[in-house]
């Protein structure tokens, strides 16, 4: 038996998960707020992250998607020295699925025919197949704002697709690192030169997938690497470790103030947010001088367990309110209360009575 790590679950990931999710719902609120006076502009740039909010946290979930799966393939190909990719695929199968067809049904039909608009303007087949971020860029963004997170998941199922895969043929891990760094160096040279200048570029699966690939080297380091890893995070002290978070979501919270105004700024947004959210992952993993872990908070935990809920069904309830609430810019507070509480409701209902009773199944297929 080998003695490599057998950790598959790490408590702190749940927090973060659930902090990327509400860095989308807040940002997506933040569109009802008219900056009208310094005081609006500024609770606007906050609540959006300095307008780059939502797509930072989609990132997030990018690398963190990338990490885990990463991690669990080399668990599993070294526990049982193979991957059942057919059983990958039925995991991924039952933890994505449920939700996101319920969603599609409540988005193509029940909200716009709520809403008096007849049906959303979106391909039906694009999203069915999971296509829906090459609709965005085809067909542009849906009428009403149901779908238009969808794109995402459609991108995770795409790389869940042919990952296995490649991981299968890239069994060394000398061939997985440098296979790692050259799709990162296709991927970010595909949306340099020709993802960035078409609408919705950024939502190809090519231009993602160097987020997901980046996830994949912290694995490839997190497991390969885990006394290195672990004795470079805990000589960072705490007080060093406030100071790179504070000072990375300074920047992050300003940057596009700073530098939006540069052509290059649409190529380089995400370089500094990238970095810390790697730093991140790592420090809440496996540094013991952290200022604090996401997992010491039952909330937090409870949270990133239906950060899927959350992502799925913020824009479902943010619609239903709309119904309601004929003037949000001028009701900030109600919008924005009664959108994050049905949004937790419809979560809970959704983790408790849908992908509970999937995840059940879900772990029969799992050898580690």
């Amino acid at each position: 038996m080998s003695s490599k790590p057998t950790k598959k679950y790490f408590e702190n990931l749940d927090g973060l998960r659930a902090l990327a999710a509400f860095s989308v719902i807040f940002t997506h609120l933040s569109y009802f707020i008219l900056p009208d006076t310094k005081l609006k502009f500024g609770i606007k740039a906050i609540f959006s992250f300095g307008g780059v909010g939502g797509r930072l946290g989609v990132i997030f979930f990018f690398i963190l998607s990338g990490f885990l799966i990463t991690y669990l393939l080399f668990t599993e190909q070294e526990f049982s020295k193979n991957i059942q990719i057919g059983k990958f695929y039925i995991r991924r199968v039952l933890r994505i699925w449920p939700l996101y067809f319920i969603t599609l049904i409540i988005g193509f039909f029940i909200i716009p025919y709520l809403k008096g608009v007849g049906h959303e303007n979106a391909s039906g087949w694009m999203y069915l197949l999971f296509l829906a971020n090459f609709d965005h860029i085809l067909h542009g963004f849906p009428t009403v704002s149901v779908l238009g997170v969808h794109w995402s998941v459609c991108v995770e199922e795409q790389f869940y697709i042919f990952w296995p895969v490649l991981f299968y043929l890239l069994k060394g891990k000398k061939y997985f690192l440098y296979g790692m760094i050259g799709l990162i160096i296709i991927s970010e040279s595909y949306y340099l030169f020709y993802g960035q200048n078409y609408k919705a570029g950024d939502y190809n699966l090519i231009s993602c997938l160097k987020y997901l690939c980046i996830g994949g080297v912290i694995a490839y380091f997190s497991y390969f690497k885990l006394k290195f890893i672990t004795v470079f995070m805990n000589k960072i002290n705490k007080f060093f470790t406030i100071l790179i978070y504070v000072v990375s979501l300074i920047f992050i919270l300003i940057q596009h103030k700073l530098l939006g105004h540069f052509a290059f700024y649409e190529v380089v947004y995400d370089i500094v947010p990238t970095l810390f959210f790697v730093f991140v992952i790592l420090d809440q993993n496996f540094a013991k001088n952290s200022f604090f872990k996401t997992g010491n908070y039952s909330i937090l935990t409870y949270l990133g367990k239906i950060s899927y809920g959350l992502y799925l069904t913020h824009m479902i309830a943010m619609n239903i309110v709309l119904l309601f609430v004929k003037n949000p810019s001028e009701n900030l507070w109600i919008m924005y209360s009664s959108t994050i509480l049905l949004t937790l409701i419809f979560s809970h209902l959704s983790y408790k009575y849908i992908e509970s009773y999937f995840l059940k199944y879900k772990d029969s297929f799992s050898r580690i």
